[in-house]
């Protein structure tokens, strides 16, 4: 003879039905794996925003050199002063570099640069002589929208041009 199986009560019960059920598995496992898809998502965005803000920033910065090489190279005997290479930069660079105190422009002798440590200075303009090869290097900021991934929010650019005739 079978005996009656004795019913369960209260959490014991409650532990059981929860651990039979299966309507909502997939609505857990969503939003276990919700997060980390997140933030990989958010990462990957952000990746990408660096990418394409660097390569405006180095456009802008080339343009920039290409200008002043065409400009040396046809004896207009006009050196451009901070501001006027600012502007050109950020022009030159597209919307995603701005042209506020978070973009700083240089250009120095490249005798100049003693190691490979030396910070950019805004305003820095030093044509050196005629013969002189220059360095134009631009620095800016980017949005940070992921988090933990502040550090990559400083992106740089530098070109190489040799003055001629001016």
């Amino acid at each position: 003879m079978m005996m009656p199986r004795a019913r369960r009560t209260g959490l014991a019960s409650l532990a059981a039905r929860f651990i039979r059920d299966r309507r909502a598995a997939s609505a857990v496992e969503f939003a276990l794996l919700m997060a980390p898809f997140f933030f990989l998502l958010l990462g990957v965005t952000q990746v990408g925003i660096l990418f394409m803000a660097q390569s405006a920033l180095d456009t802008g910065v080339v343009r920039t050199a290409e200008t002043l090489r065409a400009d040396f190279s046809n004896g207009t005997g006009v050196l451009p002063n901070a501001g006027q290479l600012k502007t050109s930069v950020y022009s030159s660079a597209g919307a995603l570099v701005s042209n506020d105190a978070s973009l700083a422009v240089e250009i120095r002798q490249f005798s100049s640069l003693t190691s490979s440590a030396v910070p950019i200075v805004d305003g820095t303009v030093d044509y050196g002589s005629t013969t002189s090869t220059l360095v134009l290097r631009a620095q800016s900021s980017v949005v940070t929208l992921a988090p933990g991934l502040s550090g990559l929010s400083t992106i740089t650019s530098s070109a190489l041009v040799r003055r001629e005739g001016t």
